[in-house]
């Protein structure tokens, strides 16, 4: 079914705690794994397709990367179009605007019927996920569409619930800047967010027997949203309503869809 994670903190957070809980669906999703994160040297992407919970990579990028962001992307893949590989795996990433989007998608589009209106974005692998993408980074070129306003998130909301007639959509992306979530119309697989903030508590995360005291690892400064497909611990998680967009930025969640 495939699984996606996101993160936007008002500060740079490590995502070893998040993506130890999306581990736990790996073995439900073998095809591959992906991180995207922005750091002061740019957008970095590490992702492979191999199971992650069979992966050294994965492990030494929890144990040893070190990696801090105030945005993460992240999502482990169930193939159901294009082959198991490297240019297929999530998440995908473009220049746009002067910005690195990256990008990443669960459920499945009838990608024969999208549109490419500006023609700069081409595809590079075989899935409908990634021409989902370039479909939408096109879609924005040709408009002249700036999403840094309400106004704009509306006509972006109004876009993917038109490629949601396509199939299923369930999507996180971001563009350095802000972290964006919409959530399927139909409902497809799930979509949940948590506001994590101090104080904090001890909690059970998913696929874990030990309990974790978030008081003992987590800076007390840190506040933020994580969303995911499923829960990923025994917090204070909410269902995303089906057809809806959020839209997060530097901690806080500053826009919401008017639902269906």
């Amino acid at each position: 079914m495939c699984e996606l994670l996101g993160l936007c903190f008002n500060t740079e957070v490590s995502v070893h705690l998040a993506f130890s809980g999306l581990k736990a669906g790996a073995m439900k999703n073998p095809d591959g794994w992906g991180v995207g994160w922005y750091d002061e040297y740019g957008t970095q992407i590490v992702k492979e397709s191999r199971p992650a919970d069979r992966s050294r990579l994965s492990t030494s990028f929890l144990e040893h990367s070190g990696a801090r962001s105030r945005i993460f992307v992240s999502h482990l893949r169930r193939a159901t179009t294009g082959r198991v590989g490297y240019i297929n795996t999530h998440p995908f990433y473009r220049r746009f605007e002067q910005k690195t989007w990256v990008f990443a998608h669960n459920g499945t589009i009838d990608s024969r019927q999208l549109s490419f209106p500006s023609r700069e974005y081409s595809p590079i692998g075989e899935t409908d996920s990634e021409r989902v993408f370039c479909s939408l980074l096109s879609w924005l070129s040709h408009r002249g569409i700036q999403l840094s306003s309400g106004n704009g998130f509306i006509l972006l909301h109004e876009k993917l619930r038109e490629i949601n007639r396509l199939g299923e959509l369930n999507l996180i992306f971001s563009d350095g800047r802000h972290l964006f979530a919409y959530h399927d119309r139909s409902g497809h697989v799930g979509l949940h967010f948590l506001l994590r903030q101090a104080p904090y508590q001890v909690v059970r995360l998913r696929g874990q027997y030990l309990t974790i005291n978030l008081a003992d690892v987590i800076d007390p400064e840190e506040r933020g949203y994580i969303v995911a497909s499923q829960p990923l611990s025994n917090e204070n998680w909410h269902r995303v309503t089906p057809g809806q967009l959020l839209v997060f930025s530097q901690g806080n969640s500053i826009f919401t869809s008017v639902s269906e």
